[in-house]
């Protein structure tokens, strides 16, 4: 992977400067950083900073037990992990994970604990099946992940059998980057996750409130 051929991206977060190396000419659309995950980490880290912003429930990191779904580059990750979320796995196909590696690395140093790394194909069952167990996940983090429409049905499937039956929760930075992807998505995904809120502009950090990307919440269950 050719990453000196593109800009590093910067991310301040939890008082420190996380940077990532991106190949903006490979084939794999998860070696370029996206805005959405950007937003992400800095929303969570806006809500974990003011108390009186609402989401306190899925930003109350210690002893969440937590995956990452096409993690790319890392920066919403390792974002998280900055921010307090410990017991967490970046997942990707095998072709992004050197990428992931060498973002982890570059990291490394900045956060309180490294996450796993782990190969995951949304349609592959045994991948799921393996990172299932023990058990299944409190948080589910994705982030710009809706862009092919014949991968939407995996992808739901996928958050579906990762997270937790009862309390779990999708933590969503979303774009729309295909019409179709983005119409069967939000057709499909009320099926496991009937509880689904947007997050207002107003909470998001207001230097990464980007116009065309926003954080969904996706429950099982609603808050109490």
């Amino acid at each position: 992977m050719r990453f000196t051929a593109s800009p590093v991206v910067e991310l301040p977060v939890g008082g420190v400067v996380l940077s990532f190396e991106q190949d903006n000419d490979s084939f794999e659309v998860g070696t370029s950083v996206w805005n959405s995950s950007l937003v992400l980490v800095k929303f969570a880290e806006r809500c974990l900073g003011d108390p009186a912003l609402p989401f306190a429930d899925v930003l109350r990191f210690p002893g969440t037990h937590a995956i990452e779904l096409g993690s790319g580059c890392g920066p919403a990750g390792m974002g998280l992990s900055r921010l307090g979320l410990a017991d967490l796995v970046l997942t990707d196909i095998a072709a992004v994970l050197p990428a992931l590696r060498r973002n982890l690395r570059r990291n490394r140093c900045h956060l309180p604990r490294a996450p796993r790394l782990a190969q995951l194909h949304w349609n592959c069952p045994a991948h799921l099946t393996q990172l299932a167990s023990p058990r299944r996940f409190d948080l589910v983090v994705a982030a710009d992940v809706v862009y092919v429409q014949e991968s939407v049905p995996h992808l739901i499937a996928a958050m579906d059998a990762l997270a937790d039956a009862e309390r779990g929760v999708v933590l969503l930075g979303y774009q729309i980057r295909s019409p179709e992807a983005h119409q069967a998505f939000w057709e499909v995904v009320p099926a496991a996750f009937p509880v689904i809120e947007k997050v207002p502009r107003e909470h998001l950090d207001p230097d990464y409130a980007f116009e065309e990307s926003d954080v969904f919440i996706l429950r099982r269950r609603p808050r109490q």
